[in-house]
């Protein structure tokens, strides 16, 4: 059983690669097609009076073995290209956001992707992950890692889909710890025009045994943010024609003068075309080359005396006989297929993250905006991390174009207050203006909800919480970055002892802490980390009270 899964690990992909690779536009040469049937007579060529235009576009290729295709997994992974100008591309480069989780106590790892201005597709991503969790019947909690587990390496990984399974649990980058358990990876198999083909493949089991190996080819078209999965290649009628193409061309080799049309197929003959049709070869130049297994034959065959085949039988069909098989849809990717990929829309926009599912914490930054702000914004979108800014208004008046590049990009803008006063130290009526005013001038300014605060010093008390009514958000881990204690104590301080749910202070307003930013962000997702808003911490909705975490 686990012989035969990871044989269809390997086909699978290298069918989907070889209709990528078919989609490249070079139609047209002919592809070859081998056949394990009779040699043929001497001199032979394929009919093509009207009469017998059922094969015309189609050759029995004789001896077996076409030495230009080689039909292993090195071929399969040797053939691995992206359509169109995708081979220059590599995930990042697409404007995809890349994701990893691992949890050990399931046994479980994950490398993925989510696509900007496709939730259909990211949504399919977690419920894959969230069905892998509840298959293995054990509770979850998000885990992150010690920093040495170098989980910031993330996304696809180039070659995965067309593995075998074992490998695929047993590489450190795509399996879980032990090689025991499940592994869900992803592939970029194309990208052209406004489709982006992306290959989900998720592995249980072990090393010593496979237990599930199931594969997904998802087409997103990221100009409509649709979604399909899988693509039906062929007309309905296709495989009868090529059976009677086979047939055809048997009953010629084996000298026959009839060019009586064939009797059509039985069921058991138009699935062996047909599963020969879908597992086609795409060789460099267009066409197909068609592999139709042992057991070929029709009445008129065995009315000449020739037996089912007993070997493969292999035809060679040009490209304008296979396009005129191809589904609408097939044919409409061969039409884009040689189209630059148009990139997308949304590149660089956040998608939400479900902290329920992945572990996150939250990096905030008082005081802003100042003059290193745009410097850390660079940061953040190279890692593709969110922050939230909690903003001085006096500040954010003096940097209106920094606060709209905050909320442009993703990040979430908070109320600071407009001008750091102690809100217990003033009148009730003067903190809730202090607030107040402050969250009104940064939605006018960023365009997005200012939703929560910040209490300059972190000083505040039910009575002038009461008279706010905001959610006052304080921290689980104050670096003390005010003190100015260096990059390397920063890094400590934020990375090693951050727990899923945290909040992290920090002040834009420091080099130091700008210049530190990059490498505690890698530091936090190499222990498996997301960096998410303070809404999105808390699952979209802050409760409308005085709130940290940890």
């Amino acid at each position: 059983m686990a012989s035969r899964l990871a044989q269809r690990s390997r086909a699978r992909p290298a069918r989907v690669r070889a209709l990528l690779l078919s989609l490249a536009g070079t139609l047209a040469l002919a592809v070859t097609l081998s056949a394990c049937a009779a040699e043929p007579v001497a001199g032979w060529l394929p009919p093509t009076a009207p009469e017998s235009a059922v094969t015309a576009g189609v050759l029995l290729v004789p001896g077996g073995a076409d030495p230009l295709i080689r039909d292993d997994t090195a071929a399969a992974t040797e053939s691995l290209a992206l359509v169109g100008d995708a081979r220059s591309f590599d995930a990042a480069e697409l404007g995809l956001a890349p994701h990893r989780l691992r949890n050990d106590a399931l046994g479980l790892a994950a490398r993925f992707v989510y696509v900007p201005g496709v939730p259909a597709f990211n949504d399919h991503v977690d419920r894959l992950i969230w069905a892998a969790i509840g298959a293995s019947g054990q509770p979850y909690v998000p885990e992150v890692h010690p920093v040495e587990a170098g989980l910031a390496d993330r996304g696809c990984v180039a070659g995965s889909a067309a593995w075998p399974a074992a490998e695929v649990l047993s590489r450190p980058e795509t399996g879980p710890v032990g090689g025991t358990g499940t592994a869900i990876t992803c592939e970029v198999t194309g990208a052209f025009g406004s489709t982006l083909v992306l290959v989900m493949r998720t592995v249980t089991g072990s090393v010593a045994g496979i237990t599930s190996d199931e594969l997904q080819t998802l087409y997103l078209d990221v100009s409509t943010g649709g979604m399909t999965e899988g693509v039906q290649e062929w007309r309905e009628e296709a495989p009868a024609k090529l059976w009677a193409a086979a047939g055809e061309l048997l009953r010629l080799q084996a000298g026959a003068l009839s060019t009586a049309p064939l009797a059509a197929p039985d069921a058991t003959q138009l699935a062996l075309a047909a599963e020969a049709l879908a597992s086609a070869a795409h060789p460099d130049g267009g066409g197909l080359r068609v592999t139709l297994p042992p057991g070929l034959t029709s009445s008129e065959l065995e009315g000449i005396g020739v037996g089912p085949t007993t070997g493969q039988t292999v035809l060679q069909v040009d490209a304008a006989t296979a396009n005129g098989w191809a589904s609408d849809q097939r044919r409409a990717l061969l039409a884009a297929a040689g189209q630059p990929f148009v990139r997308l829309a949304a590149a660089g926009a956040r998608m939400p993250i479900d902290c329920a599912l992945l572990p996150c914490v939250a990096l905030t930054y008082d005081d802003g905006p100042s003059g290193f702000t745009p410097e850390l914004l660079d940061t953040l979108a190279a890692h593709h991390a969110a922050a939230t800014f909690y903003m001085i208004g006096g500040a954010a008046r003096g940097n209106p174009e920094v606060v709209a590049r905050v909320a442009d990009e993703g990040h979430e803008v908070g109320s600071h207050t407009m001008n750091h006063k102690t809100l217990t130290k003033i009148p009730l009526a003067d903190a809730r203006a202090q607030v107040h005013d402050a969250a009104a001038l940064l939605r006018q300014l960023s365009g997005q909800p200012v939703a929560t605060y910040r209490p300059p010093y972190g000083a505040i008390n039910a009575d002038a919480q009461a008279a706010i009514d905001m959610p006052s958000v304080l921290w689980s881990i104050d670096t003390n970055d005010w003190q100015r204690p260096g990059q390397s104590a920063l890094y400590e301080r934020a990375v090693l002892p951050a727990q899923p749910g945290h909040i992290i202070l920090f002040h834009d307003t420091h080099a130091d802490t700008v210049n530190a930013a990059g490498d505690i962000i890698i530091g936090l997702q190499n222990r498996g980390f997301e960096l998410v808003t303070v809404t999105e911490l808390f699952g979209g909705a802050v409760p409308d009270a005085i709130v940290r975490r940890g």
